[in-house]
């Protein structure tokens, strides 16, 4: 009998370890960003995200501070969709974002332009920027602010013949006009579910574990 116990005592360790390195991988991705592509074939892009990005700026701004400039970092082709410093207009308004401390008083501003550029400070052209060109108050950018991103998609009106980028996970960071320094990156904020999702198969696994381990015990004894 303590055989099979032991048996299932490792199977349930394992099963442990298991969840503990799912969690590790939900934790690592939480630190970029998955973007998807579609469109093209003769049709706008759109590049989409599906959960809230949180971001905590670790350094302030004393010049171009009027307002925070988004960067989706390193994807390959994204000059070629998105040509470079051609400013894309998003019919129907983009994703919002709200700000904590020295920016609180912007209120809800919705992002209504992006583009990418040739490399210049922080970024290189294969960087996307997006901004909200609305907010015009002059509230400089200050370490320990938050800003939070919704959920959202970029596009545009103009129609696309070539490669689309690849779906994938992106860095994301901040920086002010200037483009000189990253003052802060982004974290996804996973969906309730996803955690949900990985509770209940832990209890799922408990459940099994404890019913195989009670038909053990009484098949031996």
């Amino acid at each position: 009998m303590s055989r099979n116990v032991s048996s299932y005592s490792n199977k349930f360790t394992a099963l442990l370890l298991g969840l503990f390195a799912l969690f590790a991988v939900v934790a690592a991705n939480a630190q970029t960003v998955f973007l998807t592509f579609s469109g093209g074939s003769g049709t706008p892009v759109v590049i989409s995200w599906s959960t809230p990005i949180s971001y905590t700026l670790t350094s302030s701004t004393s010049s171009f501070g009027v307002n925070p400039y988004f960067y989706f970092q390193n994807i390959t082709g994204i000059s070629t969709a998105v040509p470079v410093d051609t400013v894309g207009a998003i019919p129907g308004g983009g994703p919002t974002y709200t700000s904590t401390g020295a920016g609180s008083g912007d209120g809800l501003q919705t992002i209504n332009s992006y583009y990418t550029t040739n490399p210049h400070g922080v970024i290189t052209n294969t960087d996307l920027v997006f901004r909200a060109t609305a907010d015009t108050t002059v509230s400089y950018l200050t370490a320990g602010d938050v800003i939070s991103l919704t959920a959202g998609h970029l596009t545009n009106n103009n129609n696309y013949f070539g490669a689309l980028p690849a779906n994938g996970f992106y860095n994301t960071f901040i920086t002010d006009a200037s483009y000189q320094s990253n003052l802060g990156s982004g974290t996804a904020i996973p969906e309730p579910s996803t955690y949900a999702a990985l509770v209940g198969l832990g209890a799922l696994g408990f459940v099994m574990w404890r019913r195989r381990r009670a038909a053990a015990v009484a098949a031996t004894s």
